[in-house]
């Protein structure tokens, strides 16, 4: 029964750990597994076959049909990946906050579209890069830490997020077309 408890209390501990512990100084394990992942997927992105062939696949998937890129098993990965990624982040959230409740990451979605077209992904596929992304991450994190420094409200900051976007998204289009 003593074992039992004990073992008990190190899986709370070490849960608690996995989102508000420190892996080296003041680098949090969540920032660790971040730059590690951030670290894998641009080489992998860049740098091997599978990840040229995403890029084709997002670029043109019916060219990358005849290119003979089997696009629906690249997608079905894809899938995969997104799940296990957000399975990461759920285990990561909710080991910081101690609880969870099914709605805890309502509304965020906004704000993860703005970083990652912000970081120079294209809407349609094909186009960005890991660096971009994480700069960007990085630039919308500190705004919005500046803008909860002055005690923005919430409602204000989404409607910063949202015109931001909207001007990330539109810039490109009207420049273009000039």
């Amino acid at each position: 029964m003593r074992y039992r408890r004990r073992l008990r209390s190190r899986i709370v501990i070490s849960f608690a750990l996995f989102g508000q512990g420190y892996a080296v100084g003041p680098v949090s394990i969540e920032l660790a597994v971040f730059m590690v992942l951030a670290v894998a997927f641009g080489l992998f992105l860049h740098r091997t076959r599978w990840g040229r062939a995403i890029y084709a696949i997002g670029a043109n998937p019916v060219a990358s049909e005849f290119a003979r890129i089997r696009v629906d098993r690249y997608r079905f990965v894809l899938f995969a990946l997104t799940g296990t990624a957000c399975g990461l982040a759920a285990v990561l959230l909710t080991s910081r906050l101690g609880s969870t409740r099914p709605s805890i990451a309502q509304g965020w979605e906004l704000e993860i579209i703005s970083m990652v077209i912000l970081g120079g992904v294209s809407v349609w596929g094909g186009k960005g890069s890991i660096l971009g992304v994480v700069l960007a991450a990085l630039v919308f994190g500190l705004v919005t830490f500046g803008l909860g420094l002055m005690n923005i409200p919430g409602i204000v900051m989404s409607i910063f997020t949202g015109t931001l976007l909207i001007l990330v998204v539109a810039l490109p289009a009207l420049v273009r077309r000039r």
